[in-house]
């Protein structure tokens, strides 16, 4: 007798998915950059699984609620909406517990122009109510489109010649899951190009950088997604935990690997009714209940979405200023809402309402390509767990066992607790003296080529203008320019370590030398004696972060704006609050504001700040190091630009902007009395503006672009095997 021997057992979906997922790792680090070339496959095949979702969402929804009686709706609102806010109540511990693991950091970054920008509104009506579906269709507000459907469906209940319309509506939604099931047939082709994309292009340094981040991102995830949500399955209804992993598995891999929660939802709805077949459980209700769920419950904020509002602790806590209970108080009952909507739009409004600097929302996208994945793994997880318990609910099958929730929760709380404290032991020693922006303020480098200078003392030029003489013909005689700057004023002008004199206006002077074929003799001054030198004859031109202001032309003549800068104030970071809006600072007595500048206190600045009291400082450094007319300042009135360039070498400090709208003031190149010179000096401004040179040194010494080298991104076949150079 000849015994047959079994057939090998092929892969299904989820272990190929998984494999495409751990060769697209291995591709992207092979390859590194080269793999980016690899975005065009996963784009194509993400879009792909998209265009069935809302066709999907509409079909189903109208659908599946217009074959409900009134009582049927409102009993399943009941169940649904009991089960969300228990979840979202485990998300709320969630978001409130895991920064504890975070220890005390500071830091800070160059200046954005975000600072300056009002802050994104979510506005809820448009989110929610369709004025024109279509719109809502072409704009892709999920939100609206589900309200329209929720309005349909219920105005189907009442309906009595409606069957014709249902049945129509159920092929339909037949026809957008079989689609879907094809096209997920290429997930792990699609899965592969997705992250050898992922893999070869986010640096390690950015890694490294937001690792506290991903930590607690990662404990939370994994917490709710594989111990949290199918314990308290197991722990209600009559599915075994293993069960419950193994049904979910594939549309986790799925909605991990695209970072689209969107495309699993068919997938859901299938995996949950074939549970429930595996089990016997036979209920019209529950299979009723288990359609209308599921694209029901996808816009509201599900545990992958709020798992996102961990940035925002994050963020303050990389800022210095971790978040204490009534911020946590504001930012959960005030923040929540937005999250409703999409992700990007929810976090601005939600940086702004805890008064973090706008340009966090640049490192917030950074952290996508892994925390948007996870984050929809695990709202395919949560939409599982909710799908589930609501029809079991219906079925008749869900029983409250409180020892097996018990358990769940004690377990979770031990294990959290644990990771929890170990990363912060671990993150106190990681971040440990990791700061380094005031290095980089201090290694910068000028631009432009240095033309043949000298450093001089103040003093009257040598060489007086001989009889009729202009300060034009005397440049070209002494092939000299003498240009004064202010040496500590950053970033226009200052000593970097290596004592060389740098900055945004010196590159600009040795550029203005060559191209007028002259050397530079660099004459140091104070602004409270600029005036007086520039008489004096002390230079030609003052090149150093000159605000020109009406004061200033009635003195000296000022050449045409090369940059206009923002008006703001820089405080201690723990006092950031009482200066965040102006009407916080007006209600305040008897408050001192130092400023190097005196022309930035225009009569406008006057009006708004009736009651402070300016006190005047040779140099900002006074402020932040406490020192002369500096000691016991509440604050630095100072341009949001050069307030920036100060926080990196002082990260204790911030820059907040509390006017209600910004005011701005022109930088201008002061100048002796000479039209010539004048005429010379307007037209190259006018040149530089239009060829770049000012944008790029803009780029370089106010936003930091390319201050900090990078490295092309570590691969084998660069690092290791030298393939590519």
């Amino acid at each position: 007798m000849t015994i047959q021997q079994p057939k090998p057992k092929s892969l299904g979906l989820a272990e190929l998915t998984l494999i495409g997922l751990l060769a697209g790792i291995a591709c992207g680090l092979f390859f590194g950059e080269e793999a980016a070339r690899l975005k065009i496959i996963g784009d194509a095949y993400v879009r792909l699984l998209q265009m069935t979702v809302l066709p999907y969402i509409i079909f189903s929804l109208i659908g599946n609620i217009g074959q409900l009686t009134v009582e049927q709706g409102k009993l399943l609102a009941k169940r649904a909406g009991t089960v969300l806010l228990i979840l979202w109540g485990i998300g709320i511990v969630m978001i409130v517990t895991m920064p504890l693991a975070l220890p005390p950091q500071v830091s800070a970054s160059f200046f954005s122009t975000s600072i300056l920008e009002a802050p994104k509104e979510v506005n809820l009506v448009k989110l929610f109510i369709p004025s024109n579906i279509f719109d809502a269709l072409e704009e892709n507000i999920v939100p609206s489109i589900v309200v329209f459907c929720i309005a349909s469906g219920i105005a189907l209940m009442g309906i009595q010649k409606k069957q014709a319309l249902l049945e129509l509506f159920e092929v339909l939604s037949q026809a957008m899951t079989k689609v879907t099931k094809t096209l997920t047939k290429a997930a792990p082709l699609g899965v592969f190009a997705i992250t050898a994309n992922a893999a070869g292009t986010m640096g390690f340094e950015e890694l490294g950088r937001l690792q506290g981040y991903f930590i607690i991102y990662t404990i939370a995830f994994l917490l709710l997604t594989f111990w949290v949500l199918p314990g308290l399955v197991a722990a209600l209804t009559p599915f075994k935990f293993g069960e419950v992993i193994k049904i979910s598995r594939t549309a986790l891999v799925l909605a991990f690997s695209t970072g689209k929660a969107l495309v699993v939802l068919p997938l859901i709805i299938e995996n949950v009714k074939e549970l429930f077949k595996e089990y016997d459980i036979q209920s019209e209700e529950a299979v009723t209940t288990t359609e209308v769920v599921v694209p029901l419950a996808y816009p509201f904020p599900n545990l992958g979405k709020m798992l996102a509002m961990l940035f925002i602790p994050f963020a303050a806590w990389f800022l210095g200023k971790p978040m204490g209970f009534d911020d946590y108080f504001v930012y959960i009952t005030a923040g929540f809402p937005s999250f409703f909507g999409s992700v990007t739009v929810a976090m601005p409004f939600a940086l702004d309402l805890m008064k973090l600097p706008a340009d966090m929302f640049q490192l917030f996208l950074v952290t996508g390509i892994y925390a948007s994945s996870i984050s929809d793994c695990l709202a395919a997880m949560h939409l599982m767990a909710l799908t589930l318990l609501v029809a079991c609910a219906s079925s008749g099958t869900l029983r409250l066992r409180w020892k097996r929730v018990g358990i769940v929760l004690v377990t979770a709380v031990l294990v959290a607790g644990i990771l929890l404290l170990s990363t912060r032991v671990y993150l106190a020693k990681a971040f440990e003296g990791s700061y380094n922006k005031d290095q980089i303020v201090a290694s910068m480098q000028l631009l432009e080529n240095r033309v043949p200078y000298e450093i001089v003392e103040p003093a009257p030029n040598p060489d007086p203008l001989l009889a009729g003489e202009t300060i034009l013909e005397r440049i070209k005689r002494r092939g000299i320019i003498r240009v004064g700057f202010y040496p500590d004023n950053l970033p226009w002008s200052y000593y970097n370590s290596e004592q060389e004199l740098v900055g945004f206006d010196i590159d600009m002077a040795h550029r203005l030398a060559r191209e007028l074929d002259k050397t530079i003799e660099l004459v140091p001054f104070q602004f409270s004696t600029f005036v007086q030198q520039m008489k004096e004859d002390h230079f030609d031109i003052a090149m150093s972060g000159v605000a020109g202001t009406i004061e200033q032309s009635q003195e000296v003549r000022l050449g045409n704006p090369y940059l206009y800068i923002n008006l703001a104030l820089v405080v201690p970071d723990y006092q950031d609050k009482e200066f965040a809006t102006l009407k916080l600072i007006q209600n305040q007595k008897n408050l001192r504001i130092g400023v190097e500048s005196p022309e930035f206190v225009t009569e406008k600045v006057k009006s708004l700040l009736p009651n402070v009291e300016f006190v005047d400082l040779e140099s900002d450094r006074e402020f932040f190091e406490g020192t002369g007319p500096g000691k016991d300042l509440d604050a630095l009135f100072i341009s949001a630009e050069e307030g920036s360039a100060w926080t990196l070498l002082y990260p204790n400090f911030q820059v907040v902007t509390p006017f209600p709208r910004n005011i701005a003031l022109p930088l201008v190149y002061p100048f002796q009395d000479d039209a010539l010179l004048d005429e010379v000096l307007d037209h190259w401004i006018e040149l530089k503006q239009n060829d770049g040179t000012f944008e790029d040194a803009y780029d370089y010494w106010i936003l930091g672009k390319g201050a900090e080298q990078k490295e092309p991104r570590w691969s084998i076949i660069r690092n290791v095997l030298h393939w590519v150079d």
